[in-house]
């Protein structure tokens, strides 16, 4: 079997769901051909998220990594191409931690070593809203995606992986949605084909 690790954050915001954990999770377990996947909720903490990714990916050695995130103010499925090397100075995590700046400033960012077009046209055929983004935001989505690139990149170069931000769900409230939600079954609808899209 061929393994694809997804991750999904907890809630953030004073929220009690995350719409990309409330899609996530329902792919812990499911089979496609000889793919499997294994979902991990990850902390809405910008240093602790990246090592317990990096502790997942030790221990499930996957074929490849779908991380997701919920992005509000978006209308559609965002699949990420670039991580940056930057956050907000202005948003706390669920530690209360800010971060600001660059990071190590070596690297401004990294391109995602997933066919990103590809993974938009799968999920616009399967009838739900898709773009390809080239900003994956400055809080710790970005932070996430920007450590697990840089860790594969030394670690495991071969290893497709990519971003996916979730638009929120009907049922959430948070500040400066967008009024154009997705719905938890059509975001697994997009994590399925997304996953299925990648791993081939």
């Amino acid at each position: 079997m061929r393994t694809i690790l997804v991750t999904g954050f907890e809630p953030f915001g004073g929220e009690t769901v995350n719409a990309s954990w409330e899609a996530a999770r329902a792919l812990d377990g499911w089979r496609s051909g000889d793919l499997v996947a294994n979902a991990r909720m990850l902390p809405c903490v910008y240093d602790a998220c990246v090592a317990e990714f990096a502790e997942a990916f030790a221990r499930l050695k996957p074929h490849a990594v779908l991380l997701t995130g919920q992005a509000a103010r978006r209308p559609v499925v965002s699949v990420e191409r670039f991580a940056h090397n930057r956050a907000s100075a202005t948003h706390a995590d669920n530690r209360g931690a800010v971060r600001g700046g660059a990071g190590d400033r070596k690297t401004v960012r990294f391109e995602s070593t997933a066919p990103v077009a590809k993974i938009v046209r799968a999920i616009h055929a399967a009838g739900i809203p898709a773009r390809v983004s080239i900003d994956a935001g400055d809080y710790v989505c970005n932070h996430l995606y920007y450590g697990a690139l840089k860790r594969l990149g030394a670690a495991s170069p071969q290893t497709s992986a990519v971003f996916l931000h979730l638009p929120a769900t009907p049922e959430q409230t948070p500040l400066h949605a967008n009024p154009r939600r997705l719905a938890t079954t059509d975001a697994v609808r997009a994590l399925k084909v997304a996953a299925s899209a990648l791993i081939v």
